[in-house]
């Protein structure tokens, strides 16, 4: 209740010292003074809930109440019954729908100490001194086992996969097949050039119903995770619980959207955000499986193959926003909670997020004023010590029309020695976006050590994931197979640059000369031969 109070004192406080200067319109300054006032006062009590809503750190479901037919059934839930549903599929979805629709089937108990004072970066940085000589980083570049690396990553989602969808509604699932079509993708990947792939771990594929996962067959991640330490591929680990907005409901599960007494990422109304221990057990729970198979393919970690694969964890995706006046939408609490989940879950691997985009979270007025205002409220702890992860990803959408500024990112993400990471690199929407190879040269050129580019490869159109589509839809430039399964001229041209880049990293990637990168400066696109 006290956040939307907050919230919506920042609306009602200015219309109601409009509504004084019209009974009192005789002493203007007396009102405007009144309403700068006034508004002063709600942006920071906004800003007080938004770094710290009240949130504690210890939930448990302590019970549920009642059965299933005492459960009230949102409109919106469709019927499963009728002749005009003999899909399968869709009324085992609408049945645990219905079955989860529960206004107050359990209980949750809140305990322990504020989030805020308890989750600081301090508490969940990355321990280089013991792990450091496994993996390292500045803000040159990472380094593994001391070798200098570039992160040349695509987004590899295993769950879009035909084949994977095909046996996902499967009784058999035929693990060996699987196994076989994403070595086969891997491998297409690594012959391109790439080192390392993101994968968006979905929370809705793998949790059908409540309390319920699948990790076997289709959804088997932890051989997928092994299948990449055999090959040599580096893993950048999307746990979300939000992935994406090209993916079916962001990645969360039917039954928990259809669950209207939850707030999805604790999102109240537009623009609104109030705390909701309820969503934020069910992360927990979706936590506690997802990273107890993590934890044991860390970079960091020994096991019968050498190392693990994975190098760095994403928690959620694209989590900041701007609301009303330019304010900050996302709490705080949000990500330090995800960031404790990890860490006492035993992940030790860097953490990081990809929260802003460039340019606009990082030169634009409201972002820089709004950065004053925070410094200045914590310097007079108006307000709780802001939570950043280790790493500040980011998402750029034409990195070569709008030049990265290192300085500006520094400045944005507090972050003076850590690598810049394009956890989302692509193109314009539009047909006069950058190809994937000028999108990879100018991110290198422009000092960033990280990249993954988004919809690269076997994208398939937003939605389902069981789609057997393997490239974008007509819309969309971006693609690197054509229909008929070849490589684009495109995607041609950004292997000759990925193996250059390979080629050269151990004696570039640590370099701060500017022009140690000669394979960048060439005046003109390399000539794609016709080679697949």
């Amino acid at each position: 209740m006290a956040g939307i109070l907050l919230e919506s004192g920042i609306v009602l406080v200015p219309l109601a010292f409009i509504a004084i200067y019209v009974i009192v319109a005789s002493n203007v300054l007396l009102t405007v003074v009144g309403l700068a006032a006034a508004v002063a006062v709600a942006v920071t009590a906004r800003l007080r809930y938004h770094y710290s809503s009240g949130a504690r750190a210890d939930l448990v479901v302590i019970g549920k109440d009642g059965g299933q037919d005492e459960r009230p059934k949102p409109k919106h839930v469709p019927d499963a019954g009728g002749s005009d549903r003999d899909n399968d599929g869709f009324r085992e979805i609408v049945r645990d729908a219905q079955a989860h629709c529960d206004g107050d089937g359990e209980t949750i108990h809140r305990s322990g100490a504020l989030l805020s004072e308890t989750v600081t970066p301090e508490s969940t940085r990355y321990d280089k001194d013991l792990y450091g000589h496994a993996l390292s980083y500045d803000h040159r570049c990472f380094y593994i086992g001391g070798q200098p690396t570039w992160v040349l990553a695509a987004d590899f989602d295993y769950w879009r996969l035909p084949i994977v969808a095909a046996s996902a509604e499967s009784e058999e699932k035929p693990a060996a097949g699987i196994t076989d079509a994403w070595r086969h993708a891997l491998l297409q990947l690594q012959a391109l050039g790439f080192n390392a792939v993101r994968i968006r771990f979905h929370w809705g594929f793998h949790s059908p119903s409540k309390g319920k996962y699948d990790f076997a067959g289709a959804r088997d991640v932890e051989a997928l995770l092994v299948l990449c330490e055999e090959l040599g591929i580096l893993v950048i680990a999307c746990v979300g619980p939000f992935i994406g907005s090209d993916v079916q409901g962001g990645g969360f599960p039917f039954w928990l959207i259809q669950r209207d007494h939850i707030r999805l990422r604790h999102l109240w109304r537009s623009g609104i955000k109030v705390w909701d221990d309820r969503f934020a057990a069910a992360e927990a729970e979706w936590y506690d499986k997802i990273i107890s198979i993590l934890v044991g393919h860390e970079v960091v970690t020994k096991n019968a193959r050498g190392r693990g694969c994975i190098l760095v964890v994403q928690l959620d995706n694209h989590l900041n926003a701007r609301g009303l006046l330019g304010l900050p939408l996302a709490l705080q609490d949000e990500t330090r909670l995800m960031a404790r989940m990890a860490r006492e879950r035993i992940l030790r691997l860097p953490l990081v997020t990809n929260n802003l985009v460039w340019p606009g979270d990082f030169s634009g007025v409201s972002t820089r004023v709004w950065a004053y205002i925070e410094q200045k409220l914590y310097a007079y702890r108006i307000i709780k010590e802001p939570y950043r992860a280790n790493i500040s990803g980011f998402t750029v959408r034409d990195i070569d029309s709008t030049p990265v500024n290192a300085d500006a990112v520094i400045q944005t993400t507090r972050g003076d020695n850590v690598p810049m990471m394009a956890l989302e690199l692509g193109g314009s929407s539009s047909t006069q976006g950058s190809s994937f190879s000028d999108q990879i040269e100018s991110a290198l050129s422009q000092g960033l050590s990280a990249l993954s580019l988004h919809g690269f490869f076997q994208r398939c159109g937003p939605g389902n994931f069981d789609s057997p589509v393997r490239t974008l839809h007509s819309d969309s430039e971006y693609g690197a197979a054509a229909e008929d399964g070849t490589l684009t001229a495109d995607a041609k041209a950004a292997r000759l640059v990925l193996h250059a880049a390979r080629a050269l990293e151990r004696q570039v990637a640590a370099s701060d000369l500017a022009g140690s990168r000669p394979w960048i400066l060439r005046a003109e696109r390399p000539v794609v031969r016709g080679v697949s």
